[in-house]
């Protein structure tokens, strides 16, 4: 029993060493880890698989089909012919009856069929063929919208966490400045008043600090759920969200253009449009006259007893062709051609209105893009006059020619500066993040 405690012990140490180690993350490795466990994914590369077994079952069609069976009956009543009155088995001026086969029989039968033309059987194949290179471009678009949804995800943690750095340091500046009041308070050179609003600004971002760093846990955690990593998994990002000097806006137009070769839903609607015209060729081949061949072969016999070695065994062999042409279904056929031709045009319609969409969709990104650069430019400069701002403020109230009021503002404005600029900057990127998305690209 003592062994069992300690083994137990010791596994719950080491899946407690598991989860408690942190798996660190920069943006590429938390998109490749993503496309190794994001379940999504993984249920959409199955599907693949799936549609690689329809096809090949489409293709079974054209293969010769074997069948065997066997069979035995034990006649209670034999089977009878009638015969007509006046011959040798029938009595005078009246039909004759007389019993055939025996009491037991057996039957062993082996059939062979193959086809020699059938369009349909073509067709389907052809539909089987597209829904592969469909289920193909499914996968890859849940690919790049995993890694779409990843990087946004990420950005979010360190967006997070960066204004989790923000408010810390406005707290450690307060503080600072708190203890600096003090000492200017006791050499007279401040007043209570001053002394009462740097205590008040530093109680007013401790609460703000500690709501940021649950949103960076929270933030975390969705990346997890993102990616696909367990739950108990602890998990750190690295990373800064960075801006090149020289930013270049793309052009709509140039982007239009690349969206309607590889958008990835208009790529999978283009597929579902070939699947619907060729099930328009596959309901049509009903019209079509088929031809297979045939063979069977029968091996049997019949007897009265359950002498096996005495019986007389028999074989018949058969070879064929068969050609069936449809004449009449009552409108069947051509009802489910309209069918299919309703549906080519729905889906047409779709992928109008789709490219409309995207369109729409790329000038609404790059607007998004405009905006943030042009948002980032003017934060920069706002928090270099902040910083200069609260630079002057601070000596203006060491030198006893301030006030804290003024000081508190002026940390305030470089708080909101330092914010603003993050936050046009992590739009910026999660804007980008959607352009890659609409260009098909990871």
């Amino acid at each position: 029993m003592k062994r069992i405690f300690l083994s137990l012990i010791l596994l719950a140490n080491l899946v407690y060493g598991q989860t408690s180690e942190i798996l660190v993350l920069d943006i590429d490795g938390a998109v490749g880890l993503a496309l190794r466990k994001n379940a999504n994914i993984t249920i959409s590369k199955m599907e693949v698989e799936k549609a690689d077994q329809k096809l090949r079952e489409a293709r079974s069609g054209l293969l010769p089909k074997l069948d065997a069976s066997m069979q035995y009956q034990r006649f209670i009543e034999k089977p009878v012919i009638f015969l007509p009155a006046g011959t040798p088995f029938s009595p005078a001026g009246q039909p004759g009856i007389l019993e055939i086969g025996s009491d037991n029989s057996y039957v062993g039968a082996v059939g062979m069929s193959v086809p020699l033309f059938a369009l349909g059987l073509y067709d389907g194949i052809g539909i089987a063929k597209l829904g592969v290179e469909l289920s193909s471009e499914n996968s890859k678009s849940m690919e790049v919208k995993t890694v779409t949804e990843v990087k946004k995800a990420f950005l979010n943690v360190i967006i997070v966490r960066e204004f989790k750095k923000v408010m810390q340091q406005s707290l450690q500046n307060a503080l600072e400045n708190f203890e600096n009041v003090k000492e200017l308070n006791k050499s007279g050179i401040l007043s209570n008043y001053d002394l009462l609003r740097a205590e008040v600004g530093v109680e007013n971002l401790k609460p703000l600090v500690l709501q940021a760093e649950n949103n960076y846990e929270l933030a975390k955690e969705g990346l997890k759920i993102t990616i696909g990593i367990n739950a108990g998994q602890k998990i750190d990002a690295i990373g800064e969200i960075e801006l090149t000097d020289s930013y270049q806006i793309p052009s709509a137009q140039d982007i239009i253009d690349q969206v309607l070769i590889n958008n990835p839903q208009l790529n999978l609607i283009n597929k579902q449009l070939e699947i619907t015209n060729k099930s328009i060729s596959l309901e049509r081949s009903a019209y079509i006259p088929s031809l297979a061949a045939f063979g069977n072969y029968q091996y049997q016999t019949q007897a009265n007893n359950f002498k096996f070695g005495n019986y007389n065994w028999v074989s018949t062999f058969v070879v064929g062709m068969q050609l069936q042409i449809p004449v009449f279904n009552g409108f069947k056929t051509s009802s489910r051609i309209k069918q299919a031709e309703i549906a080519s045009m729905q889906v047409n319609e779709q992928k109008k209105s789709l490219i409309e969409a995207l369109k729409t969709q790329v000038q609404s990104v790059v607007y998004r893009i405009e905006q943030a650069v042009k948002r980032i430019n003017g934060q920069m400069k706002t928090v270099q006059q902040a910083l200069e701002g609260h630079a002057i403020s601070k000596t203006r109230l060491e030198n006893g020619v301030g006030t804290q009021l003024e000081l508190n503002d002026a940390e305030l404005a470089l708080r909101q500066a330092k914010l603003n600029k993050l936050q046009a900057i992590y739009d910026l990127k999660v804007a980008e993040a959607d352009l890659q998305y609409l260009l098909g690209r990871k």
